[in-house]
């Protein structure tokens, strides 16, 4: 994860804004030598898994894939001071480094600020939008592990992240505690920190797991692996479970256009995107939708991808986590599953910041329609606890107030979102893929930044592909990705936006 945001940073538009074709191509293949790399070391930790499937429990309808085989423990839970422990030490360790070695004025707190906050109480604070919701996740994340992998389950492991993220915001820093840190940390620190704990455990749970499978569990999930090394797997350690990567790459081009329909000509924003891109990205599939689990996130999907032009750099990340499923079986291949999810999506770069923190239901229906297609489709409504839309009002509001300054450039919203997936797969040849989803946000009543206005944002993006399967679990494929946004907040008037990215890629399965 770390990794991901390190990769945006160093892509940003400033620092590629004289891309011309040639350097797009560029960029490309050195996106690929670099994806061919993480394959190869990703490869090694999860190599044999027919041998390891062969050594646990199998499906009694299907032989391909093993279902989840626990790691056998060797202690018990460990007393509540021990992870509670773990979790202050975190903040202590993270506010002394801002402190004493970053020198940054914002941990140069003390009782003074502590007496405040009790007072004062909570802000919505003003903090870049990666340090929100990329920095505050993975630090609950870490919280998040220290509990997990002392023995506690998810539910319980949560508290901890909120009890984390409580402590930093009263005791840790100049600022007001702020209420979206605290869902952030806590919800979106859950949400990563599940994931890359099953993630980590499963590359040691391999028979013969080695130095590289335990450093690969050490950088997705440094808290908890360092804590197994010492004290064993957890009683409530996932251990194996199926799970199956994949990368890609390509090249395409961007084109689009953004206009606010304000009545001044002065105040009018028309601008447009044309030209070439590069991407690549990763996709990841924890466990089987066709089961019914026995604890949250069994099966969750995590997807990266990152598009970059001479026009600025766009990522986009979604996790997906199932809590809690009814599964009604047909047979292997024709079944239902009914269950309760949590979302954490996020697009952040020079064109697009958004992001959606949500729990909702969803629909997974898998359906032979012949010996050699398979039909699927998914449907999940979700209530959005914490949206955030950027704003793009910037010079307007300057225009009509001389003392405006930009204290954040984008918005805390509420709302709800619908995600819809089709795909139809032709057996052993390849694959027709739609995804879509829509989020409709109102800003959250008094978070708005200093300038004062508030309203209403809806978003839509559709992922349009189509594959066709080549030896060696590779693919080609075609893909065309739109993203819509149409804005109405109070005293301006209204915007929209739009963007398409149409392209070519290969993919590898591992």
């Amino acid at each position: 994860m770390t990794l991901f945001i390190n990769i945006s940073h160093s892509l940003s538009y400033n620092s590629l804004q004289n891309f011309t074709k040639k350097s797009i191509f560029v960029y490309a293949m050195k996106k690929l030598i670099g994806i061919l790399c993480f394959t190869l070391l990703t490869a090694h930790v999860f190599a044999n898994e027919g041998a390891v499937a062969d050594s646990l429990k199998q499906d009694s309808t299907s032989s391909a894939m093993p279902e989840f085989t626990p790691r056998s423990p060797t202690g018990s839970r460990l007393p509540v001071i021990v992870p509670f422990g773990e979790v202050t030490f975190l903040n202590l360790f993270v506010w002394g480094w801002d402190r004493y070695v970053l020198q940054k004025d914002y941990a140069k707190t003390g009782p003074s600020y502590w007496e405040r906050n009790f007072k004062e109480g909570w802000k919505w604070d003003d903090n870049h939008f990666a340090i929100n919701f990329f920095g505050h996740p993975y630090q609950g994340s870490m919280y998040y592990a220290a509990a997990r992998s002392a023995g506690y389950d998810f539910y319980a492991s949560f508290f901890f992240a909120l009890t984390g993220s409580w402590m930093w915001e009263e005791f840790c820093e100049t600022e007001y505690p702020a209420p979206n840190d605290l869902i952030a940390t806590s919800v979106g620190g859950t949400i990563y920190g599940e994931m890359l704990y099953r993630i980590a455990t499963r590359a040691v749970s391999k028979p013969g797991a080695g130095l590289l499978e335990n450093l690969f569990a050490f950088a997705a999930s440094p808290v908890a692996t360092f804590q197994e090394w010492i004290n064993g797997p957890s009683l409530t350690n996932p251990g194996y479970a199926p799970m199956e990567w994949s990368i890609y790459t390509g090249v395409g081009h961007r084109f689009g256009d953004e206009y606010r329909y304000d009545q001044d000509a002065d105040d009018r924003s028309d601008n447009d995107w044309d030209s070439p891109s590069a991407f690549y990205g990763l996709n990841l599939v924890y466990g089987r939708p066709d089961r019914k689990i026995k604890e949250p996130f069994e099966y969750f999907t995590f997807s990266f991808v990152q598009d970059q032009s001479e026009d600025g750099m766009l990522m986009r990340v979604s996790s997906v986590g199932k809590l809690k499923n009814l599964n009604m079986r047909h047979n292997n291949t024709n079944w239902m599953d009914l269950a309760a999810y949590l979302h954490f999506d996020t697009f952040y770069g020079d064109l697009v910041e958004m992001s959606a923190l949500s729990i909702g239901l969803g629909a997974d229906v898998s359906v032979d329609l012949s010996d050699r297609f398979n039909f699927r489709m998914i449907h999940m409504p979700s209530y959005v606890l914490l949206g955030s839309s950027d704003f793009n009002y910037d010079n307007v509001l300057a225009s009509a107030d001389s003392n405006y300054k930009v204290t954040r450039n984008y918005q805390y919203s509420l709302g709800g979102s619908y995600k819809a997936t089709l795909q139809l797969e032709w057996k052993n040849i390849g694959r027709f893929y739609n995804y879509a989803a829509a989020y409709l946000f109102r800003s959250w009543p008094n978070t708005e930044p200093h300038y004062g206005t508030n309203g209403y944002d809806f978003v839509f993006l559709n992922n349009l592909g189509l594959e066709v399967n080549l030896p060696l679990d590779f693919a080609v494929g075609l893909r065309l990705n739109s993203y819509a946004k149409i804005a109405a907040y109070e005293r301006v008037e209204p915007m929209s936006r739009s963007m398409h990215a149409i392209g070519a890629y290969v993919r590898y399965t591992l």
